[in-house]
């Protein structure tokens, strides 16, 4: 059963990574796994959990634990390891920021639409869960200041979204070793505490 489902997820995987993923119609989906339509519906009984399944796995391939569960380096530099994952890391990733800054476009703007609405929503939330899951690896090792972890977590998205903008608006990308910087600085001031000896 298993391997039916990632049979789906990959076809899938690649139509969204030649096309789009407004290209994820069943039909495309089912005709490039080489199955039905109806087998691809019992996997995925909606086009919206298939979208979701594949912004799942692709940002669960991009936003690796890295070191997260490493006690031997500071729990600090640790989240901002994993949390830098959202940030360019170079300043020849001015196309990505775009893109990035296009999504929430065709999300929220004037010409917005449903599917992107629901695209933009699935990926905030999958990536909520990646940063409570790292807090959460912190919280058990007592290097959290508060324990409201989804609080924490918001800050830290919003914080990123806006450093990806403010890199988006700068004339050069001169910007980036500072936006990891100030990442960091942020990290240490309203997250991670010395653990308990």
């Amino acid at each position: 059963m298993g391997d039916r489902r990632e049979q789906i997820l990959r076809a899938a995987t690649e139509i969204a990574a030649e096309r789009g993923l407004a290209a994820l119609t069943v039909r495309a989906v089912a005709a490039r796994a080489g199955i039905g339509a109806s087998t691809l519906r019992h996997y995925f009984p909606t086009q919206r959990a298939l979208h979701q399944a594949v912004v799942d796995q692709s940002l669960d391939a991009e936003l690796l634990d890295l070191r997260i569960g490493d006690r031997t380096v500071p729990a600090a530099a640790r989240l901002t390891e994993c949390l830098a994952q959202f940030l360019p890391t170079t300043a020849d990733s001015r196309v990505e920021l775009e893109n990035w800054l296009a999504l929430y476009a065709s999300a929220l703007g004037p010409q917005r639409t449903e599917q992107a609405r629901r695209l933009l929503s699935g990926m905030t939330a999958r990536a909520l869960d990646r940063v409570d899951t790292w807090l959460a690896t912190l919280e058990a090792e007592g290097a959290l200041r508060h324990p409201d972890r989804l609080r924490h977590a918001t800050v830290l998205l919003a914080l990123i979204d806006g450093l990806c903008l403010q890199l988006l608006a700068a004339e050069s990308g001169a910007g980036v070793a500072e936006a990891h910087s100030i990442l960091a600085e942020a990290v240490d001031r309203l997250v991670t505490v010395s653990p308990p000896d």
